[in-house]
């Protein structure tokens, strides 16, 4: 059997011959825009725009990478030369692709994130640090470390009383 590999073809195109598709119905929250904005500062451009070219709009059809495109944009990195990789697929195959390269990246396991996060910890990142390179809030953050269960973790953190003892007559 056959297999392409598209991704050895690489092109570098400007960001304004691409084109968003007109059927995706994969959205993604504005967390994640940051938390993808973050992972392209931190690694780079891993992961090219999947297109297709077609004749009739003279641009680069998106296939699947809608969003690293978006971050491409004026408003978010400015950058004006992307990575694409070229399909040759008509609509229907287009449309299908889509859908598999959306659906085959899986369902992300929170169990993991707390391993992760733990990980970090003991490796002596700041709690800020971890929250701000893996797109979570303080409050997720300190979840994750209760997920745990690792008492070391929670050492040196000052907690507040949640409730008092009241004396005296008005006490119930």
């Amino acid at each position: 059997m056959k297999i392409d590999i598209p991704c050895l073809d690489v092109r570098m195109v400007d960001r304004e011959e691409l084109q968003a598709n007109d059927y995706n119905p994969n959205t993604v929250p504005r967390d994640k825009m940051l938390l993808l904005k973050q992972s392209i500062l931190d690694n780079g451009f891993c992961f090219p725009i999947v297109t297709i070219w077609s004749e009739d709009d003279e641009k680069y059809i998106i296939v699947d990478g809608f969003h690293r495109f978006t971050i491409c944009q004026p408003e978010w990195l400015n950058i004006k030369k992307v990575p694409i990789v070229v399909l040759k697929h008509d609509l229907s195959q287009r449309m299908t692709a889509t859908v598999q390269f959306n659906k085959a990246r899986g369902v992300h396991a929170v169990d993991k994130d707390a391993d992760i996060v733990k990980a970090l910890l003991e490796q002596g990142k700041k709690e800020e640090e971890i929250a701000n390179s893996l797109g979570l809030d303080l409050d997720t953050v300190l979840r994750y470390k209760q997920m745990t269960g690792i008492l070391a973790l929670f050492e040196g953190v000052n907690y507040s009383h949640s409730w008092g003892i009241k004396e005296g007559e008005d006490a119930q």
